[in-house]
């Protein structure tokens, strides 16, 4: 797409839906995302537990590992949003996945010659955010390259609803790896998920021109993206939710992860189809959000989503040891439903309220304020553990889950009635 969707009076019946399927660039990008993305959720369930099984980690140690996995977001977001701009999309991506091979293949390699640390995981996972960070930007920014205005609703549903099917084999498998293979053979599967993402993506056939050099000071086009992503009223509403979210989020991940594993005693095994139901949920969220949007209006059905997703943790706190794997099966599940719709309507209406040649550095701003809240958010789940314990971390996360919604709430997003209309000539005219 080279162009933000141009606003329209229509009503969400009239809005035109196209497959993103046609789009032969879009298949191979899709495929690179659902591999890497399936290795990505193995390691969401092995990495922690083989801080905690195999060297015993403390609660502020995993809170550490969790701050060195996110941190990059908050310390390379902008620089990067700022290459994005200026250099061809695919390459990055292909670079960035090579680059994660090599060092997610470094943990399995360290435990088995016995070289294993805390200090090692964090260093490695550091590098591996960066380049998250790198392919993640990319991504979000090469997507509509392949897709045109009326496939790319579309498209972010279909990867959407894949990463959710993704967190079901992924977390599921993950959780049978770690226990009857141990956790480094785990990390090995995802090291080589992200070698064959790279091939799928050297696939895309695109004309990708590399973006013309302005004489602007680096500063002065980072700032422009700020400008954007505080000045747009649908951007920042976006911004506050995502944020509150994510903070509260860690914490709530943190306490859930040390409840079920020290408090409960859950298996492997058994995290692991937690887990799986919350993929199971945004599964069933993604693939059907689309569905709802064009029987309702697109705010409501965000807003909805949203009250939906970030409520179900609340019940977290009835959790109790003869009941408690259930009831966070159930809570997961629900919360995965809302997930998986709002993520899907969120990114659509980022994409298209960012005028086209600032979308990688809108994109960074926004990043670098949402997901530098997950570091903070990580480092004080596994203080608040420490201090409230593991389930009084996991039930104060969810409260502050709750929160998030409201940013939405009293938003003109709620009244949004297509995702045509959150252009920002719309917005402004």
């Amino acid at each position: 797409m080279h162009q933000a969707a141009e606003a329209t009076d229509t009503t969400p019946q009239e809005e035109v839906m196209t497959s993103a399927w046609a789009s032969k660039g879009f298949r191979w990008l899709w495929t690179g995302s659902a591999i890497s993305s399936f290795g990505s959720e193995v390691a969401e369930l092995a990495l922690p537990l083989l801080a905690l099984v195999t060297l015993s980690a403390s609660s502020g140690e995993l809170g550490m590992l969790r701050a060195a996995q996110f941190l990059p977001f908050l310390l390379a977001t902008l620089p990067i949003g700022l290459l994005v701009d200026r250099s061809r999309r695919r390459r990055l991506m292909i670079g960035a996945d090579l680059g994660r091979f090599v060092l997610i293949a470094l943990i399995p390699l360290s435990v088995w010659f016995d070289l294993v640390s805390m200090g090692l995981l964090c260093g490695v996972i550091f590098g591996a955010g960066v380049l998250t960070v790198l392919y993640q930007m990319s991504d979000f920014t090469f997507l509509p390259s392949v897709t045109t205005v009326h496939q790319l609703s579309d498209a972010n549903a279909k990867i959407a609803a894949t990463q959710s099917a993704m967190e079901i084999g992924g977390r599921g498998i993950g959780g049978v790896l770690v226990q009857s293979l141990t956790a480094p053979i785990a990390m090995a599967v995802d090291a080589v998920t992200y070698l064959l993402s790279a091939i799928s993506l050297s696939r895309i056939k695109v004309d990708e021109q590399t973006p013309a050099r302005t004489s602007r000071s680096p500063f002065r086009e980072v700032a422009s993206g700020f400008r954007v992503v505080l000045s747009n009223a649908y951007l920042r509403a976006l911004l506050g939710g995502a944020m509150t979210f994510n903070v509260f989020q860690e914490v709530f991940t943190i306490g859930f992860m040390l409840y079920a594993v020290r408090d409960l005693s859950i298996s492997p095994a058994g995290l692991g189809a937690i887990l799986v139901a919350g993929g199971a949920g945004s599964f069933v969220g993604a693939w059907f959000g689309s569905r709802l949007t064009a029987r309702w209006s697109y705010g409501k059905v965000l807003l909805a989503a949203l009250a939906l997703g970030n409520t179900a943790p609340l019940a977290s706190a009835l959790a109790a040891p003869a009941w408690a794997f259930e009831l966070l099966m159930a809570v997961f599940f629900v919360m995965g439903i809302g997930i998986g719709i709002s993520n899907a309507h969120a990114v659509t209406i980022r994409q298209v309220a960012a005028p086209v040649e600032l979308r990688g550095r809108v994109n960074a701003a926004y990043r670098l304020i949402t997901w530098g809240g997950i570091p903070v958010g990580a480092l004080s789940g596994g203080l608040l553990a420490s201090q409230l314990g593991n389930r009084g971390a996991m039930v104060l996360g969810a409260a502050g889950l709750a929160t998030a919604t409201l940013w939405i709430l009293f938003s003109p997003i709620r009244t949004l009635r297509s995702v045509g209309h959150a252009t920002p000539d719309h917005l402004t005219a």
